[in-house]
């Protein structure tokens, strides 16, 4: 039985001030039905409301079984992932216990988001299992995307392996611009509502933190919803939580009374969220403290914009949003007809310019050397067929060497690519695989790009999807001096090629 926690109660008669009062004991399903089996061959199975997770150094299995809370028979689910397949490129954000890293996924030629995570702490082991509960076997494209999990058996972590957003989250663009327009916000909101309304009706899931931070972007505009931490599941759309879990700064007023609440939590939180997006600011006054908030919230009017200083859709959108009776806010999906969303849908906007102060030059740098690296590794590991690939990222004027033989011009350079590709076939098949890439920024814009890696004849590595091949490695270096053309794509002017 969880501890006895105190909860605030500003709804008692008298209003002089608020009252503190304990409630009857109550039970969290999920934490109660999250635990942990490490079995004798080091895996880690952690067991949520009747369902198995098993994580390995090879990846994740979702055992077979029903799920009480979505009333669902799930079928076995692999995911293979491994240590192996990724390349830690940079840290982006570090808790107590847990990172996140940048990282690219060689097979798929995509940068993804690692979250290492200490399983061993009970509320993180908590809220990994809801991300995993909530985007397992979810193609969803209003949510990150779940990509797979594996145990790190040196440091007993479990890694997550999520989709990258480049364009951080509403929070970093507000504390970029100020402020952020109506019509890219609505845009954004209406992949939130979409997003939203896949948990609510399918998944049975309050996602309970809702803010400008969880609320993820990329570099086209495209908005998503992340970190399901302290979500809830409930067992059906009409079923209400009882817990009190989260930060108060966005959190709805029945929720601050300790009242039950649901679904329209989430679009209480939501509305607020757009008035701080809108305006640049906050909307309630929080320097007197978590208490002296939750009062204000509670009690005073919810503090709409001023009439004139926003477009009337947008002020009845969040009005709706933020009703402090929550069964008169709409559900999301019934927001996806509002006005404010369906007036900007037609005349949209160019996300893309409106996303272009997000951009990073460091990052854009170190993701033009991966990517142009790894489509060239990935191209000579295809054979013959793929090696003609390669001219998309070589110009007339490129040059390539190899151990002393200098090859001039695109058409040649694929040539000789291919010579190289059959020669490898007849011992089989070539694979390339870069351990290490560095990259540092050169005059008028260009990247020169370090690799080291290996090389193996007779059988194919992570950059190439297949058994792994028992012909010796060879260690090579290779120089890339990348530049882009005139329509802004990144090309190979010179490369060299050595073995070690």
């Amino acid at each position: 039985m969880p501890s006895k926690k105190l909860f605030l109660d500003i709804t008692s008669p008298r209003r002089t001030s608020p009252q503190v009062i304990l409630p009857e004991p109550s039970f969290d399903i999920d934490q109660a039905r999250v635990s942990l089996k490490v079995t004798e061959n080091g895996s880690f199975n952690v067991y949520s409301t009747s369902q198995e997770y098993k994580f390995t150094p090879e990846g994740l299995v979702r055992k077979a079984g029903k799920d009480p809370l979505e009333d669902v028979q799930s079928s076995q689910l692999s995911y293979k992932i491994s240590e192996r397949d990724v390349r830690i490129i940079r840290t982006l954000g570090r808790g107590a216990s847990s990172v996140v890293y940048k990282a690219f996924l060689a097979r798929s030629g995509k940068f993804v988001a690692i979250k290492r995570i200490n399983c061993f702490e009970r509320e993180k082991r908590h809220q990994m299992m809801n991300d995993i509960r909530a985007l397992c076997n979810v193609t969803e494209p209003s949510l990150v995307q779940f990509i797979g999990a594996y145990h790190a058996p040196e440091n007993g972590q479990i890694a997550l392996v999520l989709e990258y957003m480049n364009g951080g989250s509403l929070g970093d663009i507000l504390k970029k611009k100020g402020k952020i327009a109506e019509d890219a916000l609505s845009v954004a909101t209406a992949q939130v509502l979409q997003g939203l309304s896949y948990l609510h009706r399918y998944k049975h899931m309050v996602h309970r933190d809702i803010k400008p931070a969880n609320i993820l972007m990329d570099l086209s505009g495209v908005a998503k919803i992340a970190d399901f931490g302290i979500s809830a599941f409930v067992d059906n759309t009409l079923a209400v939580c009882h817990t009190f879990t989260g930060t108060v700064t966005y959190m709805s007023p029945e929720r601050i009374n300790s009242q039950p609440y649901s679904f329209p939590a989430d679009i209480w939180s939501l509305g607020l969220t757009l008035i701080e997006c809108v305006t640049g600011r906050y909307p309630y006054d929080a320097s007197g403290g978590p208490l002296q908030l939750m009062i204000q919230v509670v009690e005073e009017p919810v503090p709409l914009p001023a009439e004139g200083s926003v477009s009337p859709d947008f002020r009845s959108f969040v009005a709706a949003c933020m009703q402090k009776d929550p069964y008169k806010r709409p559900t999301a999906e019934g927001l996806l007809s509002h006005p404010f969303i369906l007036k900007h849908a037609r005349r949209r906007p160019d996300m893309r310019s409106f996303m272009r102060c997000m951009e990073d030059p460091d990052s854009i740098m170190e993701e033009m050397a991966v990517d142009v690296t790894g489509r060239f590794y990935r191209a000579m590991s295809a054979g013959t067929e793929g090696v003609t690939s390669t001219s998309s990222i070589y110009s007339e004027d490129s040059v390539y060497t190899n151990e002393g033989m200098v090859t001039h011009g695109r058409t040649a350079i694929v040539q000789r690519l291919q010579e190289m590709a059959q020669l490898h076939a007849a011992f089989g098949s070539g694979t390339h695989q870069a351990d290490i890439i560095d990259s540092l920024p050169v005059q008028d814009g260009g990247l020169l790009v370090h690799v080291r890696g290996h090389f193996r004849v007779g059988g194919s590595g992570p950059l190439a999807l297949g058994p792994q091949g028992a012909g010796p490695p060879s260690v090579f270096c290779e120089a890339f001096l990348i530049r882009r053309d005139s329509l802004g794509r990144p090309l190979i002017r010179n490369q060299l090629f050595r073995l070690l």
